[in-house]
């Protein structure tokens, strides 16, 4: 053979190589893909949406944080009813002293008070005496005002707490389905990616193949295997993408590891504008802010009724002993009645002033949720429209980069277009698929969020009063 002949089959001979090695590797990377997505299933729990759902509203942390709080109130409004009642309380206290007036009145409580006692000297230099004096004492107001007010504002507040804790469901729900369609989203780029790159192989074994038969450039082999290559390293980043997704979904259901999903999305159905005005004036933290409105005004009158007389009884039972705790050479009683009248405090005139402007602040805090909420409704309503249309433009052109790089590679077979071409054309079509994706989840997205700015989604999606129990501490 001739030297220029052994560098052909030299050529080709390493041409053939390099072909072999490529199918292999491309066949060990897909078969690590499905090992890793095999481990992945396997590892992660797979629940429904309405599971799902109802899953984040038993062990959100935050929904149970917020349950606590809930909680906590519900013990101020126990603890202001408290001061209604009889406060009981007993006290042992030990005195020893040669003061002339606590002596002599030691003496007469401990009853051992005697005629000698009345001597100038024993008055006047008392010899030490010791004191026990143990006393059962109670106290009960009767009438005060700011006790009957406190009472009214603590149940109001747990009243708006717990109406906003249904506020706090809705919005677990939406992130849970945010979640579900990221995991959704995650998988379909994997499939893309996996895509792809059988495509980016394809059009490598076309470059090969026309390169072997002397209609092609080696170049065209090189940036078909780039080709390759991006296309692999788009499916490690889907790979990262989609346990990200699963674990966000673990975060949000209270789990510590990643939860897949169920293919499917929430079935919500779009109406007219009208209707999810009309639901938003009975959002729930519209509703809370109502109520604490409604507080402020009643903490203007709270702070007036200090104006008001306070009556309350108190007594005590006493035992009085020089020798022992809890003995008694000597008992007594206490019986007390008192009104108590602040007549002048110019401190409270202030206090009735800070009151009337916490109300004030409130009524304008009302007025502008309530006009925020409408906005966001119309918002969320316009932002539907606008990813529909975004929707159906991304299918023609989905559906057009399938046509065009079929037309392409037709050419590319026959000689007719570069590789470059086919490869420019491939890119438009793994975009065209990736955008597609992507605005199917958005416009789920949008209705989702709709529903979420009117206050309908968890009617929505059948969970106001099942599928989604909480085990609530009060």
């Amino acid at each position: 053979m001739r030297g220029w002949e052994v560098k052909k089959m030299r050529g080709k001979i390493l041409n053939y190589l390099s072909q072999f090695h490529s199918f292999i590797t491309s066949q060990l990377l897909v078969f690590a893909i499905c090992v890793i997505c095999g481990v992945n299933v396997v590892a992660a729990e797979t629940l429904t949406l309405k599971e799902a759902i109802s899953a984040a509203l038993e062990n959100n942390p935050q929904l149970k944080a917020y349950i606590w709080m809930v909680q906590a109130q519900k013990e101020d409004s126990n603890m202001a009813k408290s001061y209604l009642y009889p406060k009981l309380s007993i006290e042992e206290k030990f005195t020893r002293t040669d003061n002339p007036t606590y002596g002599f009145m030691a003496k007469l409580n401990q009853e051992r008070f005697t005629q000698q006692d009345f001597a100038i000297g024993s008055l006047n230099h008392p010899d030490d005496i010791s004191d026990f004096q143990t006393s059962f004492s109670f106290e009960q107001p009767v009438f005060v005002p700011k006790i009957y007010y406190g009472i009214n504002l603590s149940e109001r507040e747990l009243d708006a707490k717990k109406t906003e804790l249904e506020r706090v469901k809705s919005e677990v729900a939406r992130n849970v389905v945010r979640s579900a369609l990221m995991i959704q989203t995650a998988k379909e780029y994997l499939r893309i990616s996996q895509s792809a790159l059988k495509d980016a192989q394809e059009h490598k074994r076309l470059a090969l193949l026309r390169y072997d038969t002397g209609l092609g450039l080696y170049s065209d082999v090189l940036r078909a295997d780039a080709g390759t290559k991006n296309a692999e390293v788009m499916i490690a980043k889907a790979e990262g993408n989609l346990e990200v997704a699963m674990r966000t979904l673990g975060l949000v259901t209270g789990s510590t590891g990643p939860v897949d999903i169920v293919d499917e999305k929430p079935s919500l159905i779009l109406d007219e504008l009208t209707v999810y005005l009309e639901a938003a004036n009975q959002r729930e933290d519209l509703k809370a802010v109502n109520l604490r409105y409604e507080n402020s005004l009643k903490n203007v009158e709270m702070e007036k009724a200090i104006f008001l007389p306070e009556i309350g009884i108190g007594g005590s039972y006493l035992l009085n002993d020089h020798k022992s705790p809890f003995a008694s050479e000597g008992e007594s009683y206490v019986f007390a009645a008192f009104l108590r009248w602040k007549l002048f405090d110019a401190s409270l005139y202030y206090k009735v002033k800070k009151a009337e402007a916490d109300a004030n602040e409130m009524k304008q805090r009302v007025s502008g949720l309530g006009q925020e909420i409408q906005f966001r409704v119309n918002e969320a309503y316009i932002r539907i429209r606008e990813k529909g249309k975004t929707l159906s433009l991304s299918k023609a052109a989905l559906e057009d980069a399938v046509e065009a790089l079929r037309l392409v590679r037709t050419r590319y077979e026959n000689g007719l277009a570069p590789v470059i071409d086919l490869l420019d054309t491939q890119v438009m079509l793994d975009n065209a698929r990736a955008k597609n994706l992507e605005a199917e989840n958005e416009y789920v997205n949008s209705i989702v969020d709709l529903y979420h700015q009117s206050g309908m989604l968890l009617k929505g999606l059948n969970l106001t009063t099942e599928g989604a129990e909480i085990k609530e501490n009060y």
